[in-house]
């Protein structure tokens, strides 16, 4: 039987390092795979897109566990409701944008107001589908299912983090939206991730009081220490924190730590400035420990890839602005239109969120 005990879901050092190696729908794939071994009322409803999610080991072991709706998301939803109600743990893998917009109505009705126990999986969020065209690109996904009573939304910051998420929801089926996205493939948990449920982790943080800076990770990763030739004194350095969800925290990360190295190389800009970048697992809901975290920044900025719109920087600057006290917010993202078809990186780097272009945003800030 599947393991529904109190204790958090995990993924070990070995099997965060071979992950690193897949993309996400073979880290889906895996997990499904994994969970089959012990899970009989495990379920993976699929609008046409199975047989592209790694399949194969959940398919051998669970064979009536896997429902074939073809390309017909609305009627995805129904099926994998009605199998939740009777007690199946289900997940509803779909390309992100289908299963979160052309659905609407059916998540609202069936996940919202019904409280059906399915887990959406949004495959190729954000702009992963560029070379297709807008029409592929889920922009928008955070923005709707975050407004949805009772839905839980999980961004992922890396491959390992997914997976520790997708195990979670196996053993404590809820209602829930899951955003797959594939951006540098940089593993964040190399010594492996325990599932937090509001995963909001100091991924960097550069002391330039002292003239150091030196990147940490909850799970004990770091990058080397940048040192100045001299410690410097300082009394009030400028903050800077960097909130960021989705594969595209490791971009952040670096363009943090070049941005920090720059800085300690000028020793007057460093005695003066101070950058923490915080990834953020889980949208909604949103922890309110990130009040703590931002309540002595001079500037916060959010980084995100999805609109500006509605997502993620949208919802810290709602709870922010709750708590009476609100620093200045930028907020990085998709630009408020639809971007012609090209790859994934171009596309991203049209939008400003390069590390060159983060990087330049941090160090104008600074």
């Amino acid at each position: 039987m599947l393991d529904t005990s109190l204790q958090p879901a995990c993924i070990s050092a070995e099997e965060s390092q071979m992950l690193a190696g897949m993309n996400t729908k073979e880290v889906f794939g895996w997990v499904m795979g994994k969970l089959a071994e012990d899970d009989e009322l495990l379920t993976v409803a699929v609008a046409d897109y199975g047989r592209r999610l790694n399949l194969d080991r959940f398919r051998e072991l669970r064979p009536d566990g896997y429902i074939q709706c073809g390309i017909a998301e609305q009627n995805l939803i129904e099926v994998a409701s009605a199998c939740a109600n009777e007690g199946f743990h289900v997940f509803a893998p779909c390309y992100a944008t289908f299963v979160t917009s052309r659905t609407l109505d059916q998540i609202r009705v069936n996940l919202g107001m019904m409280k059906s126990p399915v887990v959406l999986v949004g495959v190729a969020a954000g702009c992963e589908s560029a070379a297709t065209g807008p029409s592929h690109m889920a922009v928008e996904d955070i923005a709707v299912t975050r407004t949805i009573p009772g839905l839980s939304v999980f961004n992922p910051v890396d491959n390992a983090q997914l997976a520790a998420t997708l195990m979670e929801l196996a053993k404590h089926p809820r209602p829930a939206y899951v955003r797959m996205t594939s951006c540098d493939g940089v593993n964040l948990h190399l010594d492996g991730y325990v599932f937090d449920a509001f995963g909001v982790e100091k991924l960097f943080e550069s002391d330039c009081a002292a003239g150091v800076a030196s990147a940490a990770v909850a799970d004990g990763i770091a990058t080397p220490a940048v040192a100045a030739t001299e410690a410097l004194t300082v009394t009030q350095p400028r903050r800077v924190t960097v909130l960021t969800t989705g594969a595209i925290t490791s971009r952040v990360v670096e363009a943090a730590q070049r941005a920090a190295d720059q800085i300690a190389a000028d020793r007057t800009a460093a005695a003066q400035t101070s950058i923490a970048v915080y990834g953020v697992l889980s949208i909604k809901p949103l922890d309110a420990s990130l009040t703590q975290i931002c309540q002595h920044s001079d500037v916060i900025i959010t980084v995100e890839e999805h609109s500006v719109l509605g997502g993620f920087g949208s919802a810290v600057v709602e709870q922010l602005s709750a708590s009476g006290t609100c620093p200045q917010v930028i907020r990085l993202g998709m630009p408020d239109t639809y971007l012609e078809a090209d790859v994934h990186h171009n596309i991203l780097a049209r939008a400003g969120l390069s590390v060159e272009s983060l990087q330049e945003v941090l160090l104008a800030n600074c």
